[in-house]
């Protein structure tokens, strides 16, 4: 008698995490990280980040590992990479990188230089980064900035936690009535 495995289920919406991920690897679309915005930001997974032969091919120089998986050595000493440790649990305040990994993402993007953004599975970390930087420079909203990652990246999933600290700093990008809003990426 064969013993199956247990498996823990978390939901998303209407699907299971194992179904995600089972999705996920099966979606051809994920052999290469998702294109965010053309020719600077691409999100994906570890195995992305750890593929060199993938990051050269993308000219990618630059890397935000938002996990709790340090990279390879060979990975560290070619591409500029900006590590931050974290689980993908309710309790981690991710809230307290995002003007770090702004600021990271700004400057390569003044350098026209190209950057991956990944967590181990390209849902939740990564996914919450990414949000706060297009919701920093240009969306006016966490819906519409959402809506624009998933239309990229179908398995763009922030968990619970990490969401509601993209709410709060939406709120605090916005609520300043001498903040102006910036254009979509469609406006520029």
């Amino acid at each position: 008698m064969a013993i199956k495995p247990v498996s823990t289920s978390v939901w998303i919406g209407e699907l299971t995490l194992d179904k995600l991920q089972h999705e996920m690897h099966a979606n051809a679309g994920y052999a290469r990280p998702s294109v965010i915005i053309d020719k600077f930001l691409y999100h994906g997974e570890l195995k992305h980040a750890e593929n060199k032969y993938l990051l050269n091919d993308r000219n990618i120089g630059h890397i935000i590992n938002v996990s709790d998986c340090p990279l390879q050595q060979d990975i560290v000493e070619h591409f500029n990479v900006l590590w931050i440790n974290l689980d993908d649990n309710f309790g981690v305040d991710i809230s307290q990188y995002f003007e770090t990994t702004n600021e990271f993402l700004n400057i390569c993007k003044a350098k026209d230089e190209k950057v991956l953004v990944h967590c181990r599975m390209g849902i939740s970390r990564s996914s919450t980064i990414v949000l706060a930087y297009l919701l920093k420079y240009h969306y006016d909203s966490l819906p519409n900035a959402y809506d624009y990652l998933v239309e990229r990246r179908r398995f763009a999933a922030p968990n619970h936690s990490f969401f509601l600290q993209l709410i709060r700093y939406e709120r605090k990008l916005y609520e300043k009535p001498d903040v102006k809003k910036p254009p979509t990426i469609d406006e520029k």
